[in-house]
């Protein structure tokens, strides 16, 4: 389904008007506060993330101190985590995604989030391995296990990147088309779900699709046994894409260049 996700809330009152803290009921009291994190580290998509969320309310942002990618909801229990500042509004944290929802909520460091943002992770994360291993999203599923309402944002990677440098393409458009996605989210926004957010490489004729039929499998496994300068064994897992299926998530993003919103609700698991 196509929707139309314009930089008006359902209210038909402009975001600029409302002074964007306004856009839903619930929002209504106080101005928002916001927690954004990432499994990247900080990195340009979190910084731009962290600038769309300053214009809906007070954001700040927790992030793992370094890459953390596909490690899920993994949460640190048989270590310390540390906590560093780098700006006053970023600090950075010696654990997952998972670990900077956790401590935004509950360490008393930082004001509780009303809303938790991820991203914007350089890479998609469509398919259902994503929404099971990703660090992104493993960050909004525990957002939504403490009651907290969440966004995960991702961008296809743009022409592979110059020796290892993200090209995040046009940022004006990316960060315009992700203050509109998330100003049209906010009124559906509840503690029993979030959205995950895929855009494609070039955004300047996307459409914005929503869906929930996400590609099973985007890549096959493979695992290489080589060696190492001292003759003992190691293993690397790796795997080559597989065939995009036409009409999932993956098959608008990469093939038709169009931004998908899935919705991941908790009641999935609820059993009658």
């Amino acid at each position: 389904m196509i929707v139309n996700m314009a930089l008006k809330a359902e209210q038909g009152e402009s975001a600029e008007g409302s002074g964007r803290s306004g856009l839903s009921g619930r929002f209504r009291i106080r101005k928002t506060s916001i927690l954004v994190t990432n499994d990247d580290g900080d990195s340009e998509g979190l910084r731009m993330l962290l600038e769309v969320a300053r214009l809906f309310g007070n954001a700040h942002a927790i992030i793992p101190s370094k890459q953390r990618s596909a490690i899920s909801g993994a949460i640190t229990l048989h270590k310390p985590i540390r906590l560093h500042e780098v700006s006053d509004s970023i600090h950075t944290l010696s654990g997952t995604p998972a670990d900077c929802v956790l401590f935004g909520l509950h360490s008393g460091h930082f004001p509780k989030p009303d809303l938790v943002l991820s991203g914007i992770n350089y890479g998609d994360n469509t398919g259902l391995g994503s929404i099971i291993g990703s660090g992104t999203l493993g960050a909004c599923w525990q957002a939504v296990l403490e009651g907290v309402p969440a966004i995960a944002f991702s961008m296809r990677k743009h022409g592979g990147g110059n020796a290892g440098v993200p090209q995040w393409g046009d940022r004006e458009l990316l960060m315009k088309r992700t203050g509109e996605i998330l100003e049209a989210l906010l009124p559906r926004l509840d503690k029993q779900k979030f959205f995950t957010v895929n855009f494609p490489d070039d955004l300047k004729d996307a459409m914005v699709v929503e869906t929930n039929r996400l590609q099973k499998e985007r890549y096959t496994t493979e695992i290489t046994k080589r060696l190492d300068p001292n003759g003992a064994p190691y293993y690397w897992i790796s795997g080559v894409a597989k065939r995009i299926e036409e009409g999932t998530d993956t098959y608008e993003v990469l093939k038709k260049k169009n931004i998908t919103v899935s919705e991941i609700s908790l009641s999935l698991f609820e059993r009658g």
